[in-house]
């Protein structure tokens, strides 16, 4: 079953906190290494808050205080409908993002608002978005989340408010990042080697990266533009042109600082960036199969055609009364 995850980002209009299990990092810490002399990120690293990619509306400042964060927690909980996804309602997160120490009310850091900046062309494609009719004719006509083709383990990683795994691997040439979640695994290619030719894309890009001392730099290019990104609150645009490049640094034992920023003149007026940090999960990751024994895409086409055929007669009874 392919669990409607997407829907909650609508439902996220303030981001929330209560204490988290973070502690204050020790700046002298130094990661373990792997047999090639880097450092290691293996293992199971997990998500599991309710800050969004955009500061909300209203709030100040990107780090909060425990009061801050206890009032926006009881605020978001009594905004949350009765019906909604099953993970949200069973992993009943009720905590700000924290990075080294801090809670955070936003994911962007740069511009320091905590919002995209966006050109007035992208602003003009989102109302047109936001405005266009959704089609229920076949299944290309629906989000990629829908259709199991959207991998929030892709550039830039992205979160939903359940808790959400991911397990890394590395090897010396290579970093793999498998999340519980649809698409598979992404292969970060650590070589010395040019990027495919550009007619050559995918909804996942092409990642190659380099070691800066202990952090690892990833960039990612060669993206398909089909679809904007689902992210909590705000479409995130790409276009072929789009850079996106990440740092990854283990910051502690259980810590895993992860920043992102993303480039694109036509989209954006500048670079932004955001950071959030990943935490170390003793557990294993699942198959998330999201096709198999998946009814939702079916059922959502059908259901969306029940809806334009009944639109369809009310138009032509309408019509036939004026007449």
């Amino acid at each position: 079953m392919m669990y409607p995850r997407f829907a909650l980002f609508a439902l996220l209009s303030l981001a929330a906190a209560v204490p988290s299990a973070f502690a204050q990092q020790d700046q002298k810490y130094t990661a373990p290494r792997t047999e090639h002399g880097h450092p290691d990120f293996q293992g199971v690293w997990g998500t599991a808050f309710l800050t969004m990619l955009e500061r909300p509306q209203g709030v100040e400042g990107l780090v909060a205080t425990p009061e801050q964060a206890a009032a926006m927690v009881t605020m978001i909980r009594k905004m949350a409908p009765a019906v909604n996804d099953p993970d949200f309602l069973l992993h009943d997160v009720k905590q700000l993002a924290m990075v080294k120490g801090e809670y955070r009310t936003s994911m962007i850091v740069d511009p320091a608002d905590g919002h995209m900046p966006f050109t007035p062309a992208s602003l003009d494609r989102i109302a047109q978005m936001v405005k266009s009719p959704r089609k229920f004719d076949n299944p290309e006509d629906r989000p990629l989340a829908e259709r199991c083709l959207e991998n929030l383990a892709y550039a830039p990683i992205r979160t939903v408010p359940v808790f959400l795994p991911r397990q890394i691997v590395q090897s010396r040439d290579y970093l793999v990042i498998s999340a519980e979640d649809s698409s598979g695994a992404r292969v970060i290619n650590l070589r010395d080697a040019p990027p495919p030719p550009d007619s050559v894309r995918s909804i996942g890009g092409y990642s190659t990266g380099h070691w800066e001392g202990d952090t690892l730099v990833v960039r990612t290019t060669n993206l398909r533009a089909d679809q904007p990104r689902n992210v909590v609150g705000r479409a995130l645009l790409i276009s072929p042109r789009t850079t996106i490049t990440e740092r990854f640094t283990r910051v502690s034992e259980k810590e895993l600082f992860y920043q992102f920023t993303v480039e694109d003149p036509e989209l954006y007026t500048r670079p932004w960036t955001g950071e959030f940090s990943l935490t170390k999960h003793d557990g294993p990751i699942y198959e998330y199969a999201c096709h198999e024994g998946n009814y939702s895409l079916p059922n959502i086409l059908r259901g969306g055609q029940a809806e334009a055929a009944r639109a369809e007669e009310a138009k032509r009874s309408n019509a036939a009364v004026v007449r």
